[in-house]
């Protein structure tokens, strides 16, 4: 139903818009002081919506409520956040520069005396590690006959004889110097010179000699048969 009053027509009893001066159905005449037939429904039609708009009213009223406690609740909880965090920082901050200032002061002083301590040292172990050549390890070793190219490896010596031999190594430029040894040294004297390259025997006994040169960690041995 509207809210528009209802007006019932005395002819054929059928109800209709008090608007109207008429009875649509019938065509009757509206008198004024005809009875209303629905000023009970209208009546409960008006509470009922009084009811309902009092109910929106009272829930707007509270969602705005609830809304503005929200609202302050968290802006006041980020400005503490805030403010805390904003001290901490000056806190934490001042703490940093304290340490900073600190290990400033302690770590540039030692870090440069250590530097140029150290630096110095080593640039002149360096200076002097220059000047030592670098060895060079012989790969190989033979005996050749005087300064022949002929290598020595069984011959027959005399007694008073002196015979040269020269050990020849690789590579040329090895900087170890070669050692002589020989198994019978009451029958054949060796005598190196001041490079150890060459050697002059010297018979002075009877036998079978076996003479050996080392250099490095390398061996050769030729044989040398002394007789009168």
């Amino acid at each position: 139903m509207g809210l528009i009053p209802q007006t019932k027509c005395g002819r054929c009893d059928r109800t209709y818009s008090s608007l109207r001066s008429r009875c649509p159905y019938c065509g009757a005449h509206r008198h004024k002081k005809g009875k209303r037939a629905t000023d009970n429904d209208n009546s409960t039609w008006k509470i009922i919506i009084g009811i309902l708009l009092i109910v929106v009213l009272i829930a707007a009223v509270i969602v705005i409520l609830v809304t503005s406690a929200n609202d302050k609740g968290p802006s006041n909880d980020s400005t503490g956040d805030s403010f805390n965090n904003s001290s901490d920082g000056v806190q934490q901050g001042g703490s940093d520069s304290s340490t900073g200032d600190s290990s400033d002061d302690s770590t540039n002083p030692d870090t440069g005396d250590s530097t140029g301590d150290s630096s110095n040292p080593g640039t002149d172990s360096t200076g002097d590690s220059s000047d030592v050549p670098v060895p060079v390890i012989a790969t190989g070793i033979t005996v050749h006959k005087g300064n022949s190219r002929t290598e020595a490896t069984d011959f027959v010596l005399h007694v008073g004889d002196n015979y040269s031999v020269t050990a020849v190594v690789t590579p040329s430029n090895a900087t170890s110097i070669p050692t002589w040894s020989c198994d019978k040294p009451d029958a054949l004297t060796i005598i190196p010179d001041e490079t150890g390259m060459k050697a002059t025997l010297t018979v002075t006994g009877t036998g079978t000699v076996n003479v050996t040169v080392t250099v490095d960690s390398l061996d050769y041995t030729f044989i040398v048969r002394c007789r009168k």
